[in-house]
């Protein structure tokens, strides 16, 4: 997930990207956080999509207001989230006008941070956004996340494995691990490969078994890491009634 911090307060936006560092990293989570101090210096590299989270503080020294930057955002792109960030709870009604996913008051709290993070990944699920896009050859493609099997990495191509064809697109990793790790059931098992677990059929010590048979190896560190996030991800199945 690709978040953007836009705070006057160096020392309050550190802190606020340190519980995003810790939340994403419990969560075995990809994240790229980009922090901003000013308004003009988000405003010079935005454009639509560029950011998945947008976490703003109202009050912008010297500058227009959070308020306004929202509204400019909401003019491009209807999907980012937008979480506002203030001292004060006069703007309140004003954030939920421009559709912000929640208003943090400083000084934020790590449980309510991740209060927050929890109810912006149920809202993602919700709305259902199944599918991912990339380019194939000079083409942007468009991938139902169901139909992915697992995916690697070979020289510089990320490898999308479908059960009836190969997809290879040019980006690093880093980019695009956060288009899938933000959905729950996809989690990295070793270097560079990320796997879909709705595909596993069996889960031994030391590999997944996914459905077209082949097998695919755990990194030994984070083994029982990674036993334990797929036991979760199948209780949680089992809990909301999916086979």
């Amino acid at each position: 997930m690709k978040i953007a911090i836009i705070d006057a307060s160096v020392e309050e936006a550190r802190q606020l990207s340190g519980f995003i560092a810790s939340y994403f990293s419990h969560a075995c989570l990809s994240q790229q956080t980009t922090i901003f101090n000013t308004a003009s210096d988000f405003l010079d590299i935005w454009r639509q999509g560029a950011f998945d989270l947008i976490f703003i503080d109202i009050f912008l020294k010297r500058e227009a207001s959070g308020i306004r930057i929202a509204e400019q955002i909401r003019k491009e792109d209807s999907q980012c989230a937008i979480i506002f960030t203030t001292g004060s709870k006069d703007f309140a009604l004003k954030g939920y006008q421009v559709r912000a996913l929640d208003y943090m008051l400083k000084p934020i709290t790590y449980k309510k941070f991740c209060e927050t993070m929890d109810y912006l990944s149920f809202i993602i699920q919700k709305k259902g956004r199944h599918y991912i896009e990339v380019k194939e050859s000079r083409i942007m493609v468009k991938l139902p996340i169901d139909d992915i099997l697992y995916t690697d990495y070979y020289n510089h191509y990320i490898q999308i494995h479908l059960a009836d064809r190969l997809v290879k697109t040019y980006m690093r990793f880093q980019d695009f691990s956060g288009m899938l790790l933000c959905y729950p059931q996809f989690t990295c098992c070793y270097r560079n490969c990320i796997i879909n677990m709705d595909q596993v059929i069996s889960l031994e010590k030391t590999e997944f078994i996914i459905t077209t048979g082949e097998r695919l190896p755990i990194t030994r560190s984070l083994r029982n890491q990674i036993h334990q996030q797929y036991a979760d991800y199948q209780f949680h199945r089992r809990s909301k009634g999916q086979s």
